[in-house]
C-alpha cells in the first residue's frame, strides 16, 4: 500500500509540473495568437545581448554631425568613428552595417542598401561608438537627420518622447516581415513580430512611455497608428 501511495505521489507530481509547463507555453503561443508577441528562449535568441549603450541618446542638435558619402576604400569593409549625432547610414548596393559601442559590444546590425536590406539604418551615434560597413558596398553615405515626431518609423533606434509620442498604437507593415522592439533600461524587452500583405497582414498593440526605445529591425518601414482611447460617459 505504502508503495502504491509513493507511485501515485510521484505520478502527481509528474503530472502537476508538465501541467505548469504546458500552461506556460500556453501562455505565450496565446500572446503570439493574441498580439503577435514573442516570448521566451526565441525572443532572447533574436534580441541577443541588450548592452547598455544602446540607450545612449546623443546632443540632438547635431551640431558637429557632418555628412560623410565616399567609394568603399577595400573589399574588406571600412571601419569608422564620425562626431556625434544622429544619422541615417545607406550604403550601395547592399551589405551589412554594423555598431559598436567602446567596448567593442555589437548594438546594432542590419543588412541595409537597394538590393537587399533595408533602406537605411538610423541611430544615434555617440563619438565613442565605431560603424563597420563591410565588403558589400561600393560606396556609403552617413547623413546626419533632424528630430521631429512621426508616426512611421524606419529601421534603427528611436526615443519614445523625442521620435514618437507615449501612447497606445496598432502596428503594422504593408509588406515584408521584420520585428519592433521595445526596450526599457533596466526591465526585459518587449519583441513584436511584423507580417504585411493583406492577406497576411499583422497587427499589434503596443504601449510607448516616455524614455523607452524602440527599435524596428529587418523592415523598413513601421506605421503606428495610434488608438483612440474610449472614456466612459
Amino acid at each position: 500500500m505504502k508503495r502504491i501511495l509513493a507511485g501515485l505521489f510521484v505520478c502527481t507530481l509528474i503530472l502537476s509540473g508538465c501541467h505548469n509547463l504546458q500552461g506556460t507555453r500556453s501562455d505565450r503561443i496565446t500572446a503570439y495568437a493574441d498580439n503577435y508577441e514573442i516570448s521566451g528562449e526565441t525572443k532572447d535568441e533574436i534580441i541577443g545581448t541588450v548592452h547598455s549603450a544602446i540607450f545612449t541618446t546623443v546632443d540632438r542638435s547635431n551640431k558637429e554631425a557632418k555628412r560623410i558619402y565616399g567609394p568603399m576604400p577595400t573589399k574588406k569593409g571600412a571601419k569608422l568613428t564620425i562626431e556625434p549625432g544622429r544619422y541615417a547610414l545607406m550604403g550601395h548596393p547592399s551589405g551589412n552595417i554594423y555598431i559598436y559601442d567602446e567596448d567593442d559590444n555589437l548594438l546594432l546590425r542590419e543588412i541595409v542598401g537597394d538590393k537587399a536590406g533595408v533602406s537605411s539604418l538610423t541611430a544615434d551615434i555617440d563619438s565613442t561608438f565605431t560603424i563597420f560597413f563591410d565588403g558589400g558596398y561600393n560606396t556609403v553615405t552617413i547623413q546626419p537627420v533632424k528630430t521631429e515626431l512621426s508616426t512611421e518609423l524606419t529601421a534603427g533606434i528611436w526615443d519614445v518622447g523625442l521620435d514618437i509620442k507615449p501612447g497606445n498604437y496598432s502596428i503594422s507593415i504593408p509588406y515584408g516581415y521584420g520585428f519592433v522592439q521595445i526596450l526599457e533600461e533596466g526591465k526585459d524587452p518587449q519583441l513584436f513580430e511584423l507580417l504585411g500583405g493583406e492577406l497576411t497582414g499583422s497587427q499589434s498593440q503596443v504601449q510607448l512611455k516616455e524614455g523607452q526605445k524602440v527599435r524596428v529591425s529587418k523592415v523598413s518601414r513601421v506605421n503606428f497608428e495610434p488608438l483612440i482611447e474610449q472614456t466612459g460617459k
